[in-house]
């Protein structure tokens, strides 16, 4: 058996879904998942799980899919194990994050947490008053522009927990702030691209590692 992640631009309107997941069953393909990424302008993005016999072709899944008219393909993956269960990552992460025993740990945690979860280019977390990382994986950006993004981040208004995630602070990046460390989780993906939900998850992420940062900040400088 072969899972896949399909991601799918699909017009905004009664029964879209249900002809994609026809075509993939007409195939021998079974949708086991679907995570809505972002909804408006009379489109939808999702990213579906799908199960389908191993030796299959990909091309064909993938040209029965293009079958339904105003749908594209954005992207397709294929997944070694499970297929993800994003309801349950933040789950998975705040139990992984109360197992650190340091700060340091908890933001090297995040950043290899955050880049596996959204299979991101990068994930580095920085001081904005300087463009040091803390703690970073990946292919990162070069310093310059390392350094642009830091002061973007420092010139912006902060935002709380009920604000949007800010979607176009840094091109090319999802950005979340960890307040009580002083810090900012950078994530960067050209493709696909990120979508809103993607940044939503980005800012979960980083609020749940802010909070366990704090924690064994305070226990340290109590002795």
């Amino acid at each position: 058996m072969e899972r896949l992640l399909i991601r799918v631009r699909l017009p905004d309107r009664p029964g879209a879904l249900g002809a994609v997941a026809s075509r993939i069953g007409a195939v021998g393909g079974s949708v086991t998942s679907i995570d809505v990424l972002e909804s408006g302008g009379g489109d939808v993005i999702d990213e579906l799980g799908v199960e389908i016999d191993s030796g299959s072709h990909a091309d064909l899944l993938r040209s029965e899919i293009l079958e339904v008219d105003g749908v594209e393909v954005e992207s397709m993956e294929t997944v070694a194990g499970s297929v993800p269960d994003r309801n349950a990552e933040a789950l998975e992460l705040a139990i992984s994050l109360f197992h650190q025993r340091t700060p340091a740990a908890v933001i090297d945690h995040l950043v290899a947490q955050v880049r596996a979860s959204l299979s991101a280019r990068y994930a580095v977390v920085l001081d904005p008053r300087g463009p040091w990382p803390d703690a970073a994986a990946g292919d990162l950006p070069d310093e310059t522009w390392l350094a642009d993004a830091a002061v973007r981040v420092a010139q912006s208004a902060p935002r709380d927990a009920t604000s949007p995630p800010a979607t176009d602070l840094v091109p090319g990046a999802a950005v979340a702030r960890l307040p009580r460390a002083g810090l900012v989780l950078l994530v960067g993906r050209e493709s696909p691209v990120l979508r809103r939900r993607e940044y939503q998850r980005v800012a979960v992420m980083a609020e749940l590692a802010d909070h366990r940062w704090e924690e064994l900040a305070t226990r340290a400088a109590a002795g």
